[in-house]
């Protein structure tokens, strides 16, 4: 009778055992992979976005009229964001009345989803991928500066007044981009030259910074925080006695649609 009940005793507590291994198990192995798709959701945004950007540099510089991307939805939104301010300034060394000032409102197209704490920002012909307040550029900005030449591809993306800001939910949609304007809004030979001032104000300032740090002929001022909840962080970078001096501009009007 003895042996019978441990008998039973010990198929209760084995069984106890396998069902906990089970659940432990099934909830760790579940999170993982909630995880993994979430991770695997982002990295294809970022491969889309990737596209995006090539396309963007097609209607800038190939003269494209306009291009589409398509971009996979998955319990996620895609919009348009407040734009960001961008100002080129360019001092002349020699003739004041030379000097120039160009200021750019650019529209970040922003992925993001709820499973996620990461998001993806197109932007000024640049790929952000961002977690909270910090963020690497996975496509660089197309800037060159050196004393030798500052080259600035103003990339304005601005929303189509007719067409919808932002779709979400889950789905295949594509980002429209339709060539509105280009110019050459400044050019400067090496008769003189040019003390060149960039001023970048966006909610990801600091990244900005970092990233203009990279050349070795720029040097830029602490983050300048907002003075106020409407106002965003200002950072400015600067290229002394540049001899050349390009800032070519092009607006594109941007739609979503399914």
């Amino acid at each position: 009778m003895n042996r019978a009940v441990s008998d039973t005793l010990g198929f209760i507590f084995v069984f106890a055992i396998v069902l906990s291994t089970i659940g432990v198990v099934t909830a760790v192995g579940f999170d993982g992979l909630q995880s993994t798709r979430d991770v695997e959701r982002i990295n294809n945004a970022e491969r889309a976005f990737d596209i995006l950007g090539d396309n963007m540099e097609d209607i800038a510089d190939r003269g494209a009229p306009s291009r589409a991307t398509e971009v996979k939805v998955e319990d996620a939104q895609l919009y348009l964001a407040d734009p960001i301010e961008v100002s080129i300034y360019g001092e002349s060394t020699t003739d004041p009345t030379s000097n120039f000032t160009n200021t750019y409102e650019v529209s970040p197209i922003v992925y993001e989803t709820e499973a996620s704490e990461e998001t993806l920002v197109y932007v000024f012909d640049s790929l952000l991928r961002t977690r909270g307040d910090s963020g690497t550029f996975v496509r660089r900005p197309s800037l060159v500066l050196t004393k030798e030449r500052v080259l600035v591809p103003a990339f304005v993306t601005r929303p189509d007044e007719s067409a919808s800001l932002a779709v979400g939910g889950s789905g295949t949609f594509l980002v429209r981009g339709e060539k509105a304007a280009t110019s050459v809004l400044a050019a400067r030979s090496n008769s003189t030259q040019y003390d060149v001032n960039i001023t970048i104000r966006s909610p990801r300032a600091n990244l900005w910074r970092d990233e203009l740090l990279r050349h070795d002929d720029v040097s830029c001022d602490p983050v300048v925080a907002p003075a106020t909840p409407d106002d965003l962080p200002e950072v400015s970078c600067h290229v002394e006695d540049a001899e050349r001096v390009y800032v070519v501009s092009t607006t594109v009007d941007v739609m979503f649609s399914d």
